[in-house]
């Protein structure tokens, strides 16, 4: 059963994350090893020829320039390392997660607020939802980076919210074989995002207004839906994509590597190898 996926991740949620990342980034903060004394005074806005600046040593004007610097350049340098937890499976969270099931209409589960209100709740629906549509088999995930990073974090995920998945999360697999990676199978080991690769198809892109970059600005402001609608954008675009690459009209009718097809290889393989050595003639 293929099952096209995509997920939206949010920064760390613990309270005090924020703080924690302040305090590091003001106690760390250094300047730059290029930097002069006379550009250290120039920056501060005080004249060197000037009293008392002017028989301050490179050192004392360095750890002035630090001080001043630092209460200004600290919470852009914490607000970025905070986002950054959203790339990061033992830190950041799931806010959404975007799926459809073969042919099926792309459906989004995401944290509303009222039926699901954190990522344990998300995590559980989706296995709700999922669960009985795969009749006891696991799904076979596609999806854009998903080797490199939505199995693995859904994985990590459930993990910390020790939430036992009903069916294999192979983000330890090989793409083709246990999932279905459209940049791997497009790129190899070149990185190419969604949206290019969209372009280069003659697929419509990304919407104006979101991004990934956007999705935790789009969650404070209270605009959890638009992220949900984009999710499922990107689903639709997966699943288009998934269908050129693989020169078919219809996701049902697209090639899987399934156990069944490896064991066909297997007893093809078989069959040749005893077939080769029936007919080999052993002179003496």
């Amino acid at each position: 059963m293929i099952v096209n996926i995509d997920i939206e991740t949010i920064p760390t949620q613990k309270k005090g994350a924020y703080e924690t990342f302040l305090l590091e980034a003001q106690s760390s903060f250094k300047a730059p090893s290029s930097l002069s004394k006379k550009q250290a005074l120039e920056d501060l806005g005080l004249p060197p020829e000037q009293q008392p600046q002017k028989f301050w040593t490179k050192d004392d004007t360095i750890k002035v320039w630090e001080n001043e610097f630092a209460s200004l350049k600290a919470p852009e340098v914490a607000e970025e390392n905070y986002r950054r937890t959203a790339l990061d499976g033992s830190k950041g969270e799931i806010f959404s997660i975007a799926f459809a099931v073969e042919d099926n209409e792309p459906q989004c589960i995401w944290i509303d607020g009222s039926h699901i209100t954190n990522e344990e709740d998300l995590l559980l629906a989706f296995f709700d939802r999922l669960k009985p549509k795969t009749m006891g088999r696991p799904p076979y995930f596609v999806g854009h980076n998903i080797g490199g990073f939505d199995l693995r974090f859904i994985y990590q995920r459930c993990v910390v919210n020790r939430c036992p998945p009903p069916f294999s999360i192979p983000y330890y697999g090989r793409h083709s074989f246990d999932y279905f990676d459209t940049m791997i199978d497009w790129g190899g080991k070149n990185r190419i995002s969604q949206d290019e690769l969209c372009k280069i198809l003659n697929i419509e892109g990304k919407p104006n207004d979101i991004d990934g970059s956007k999705v935790w600005d789009f969650v404070k402001e209270g605009e959890g839906e638009r992220v949900a609608e984009y999710n499922i954008d990107d689903v639709v675009k997966n699943r288009e994509i998934y269908m050129r690459l693989s020169f078919k009209e219809s996701i049902s009718k697209a090639p899987q590597n399934t156990q069944q097809n490896q064991d066909f290889k297997t007893n093809a393989c078989d069959n040749l190898n005893l077939t080769s050595a029936n007919n080999i003639k052993i002179q003496l």
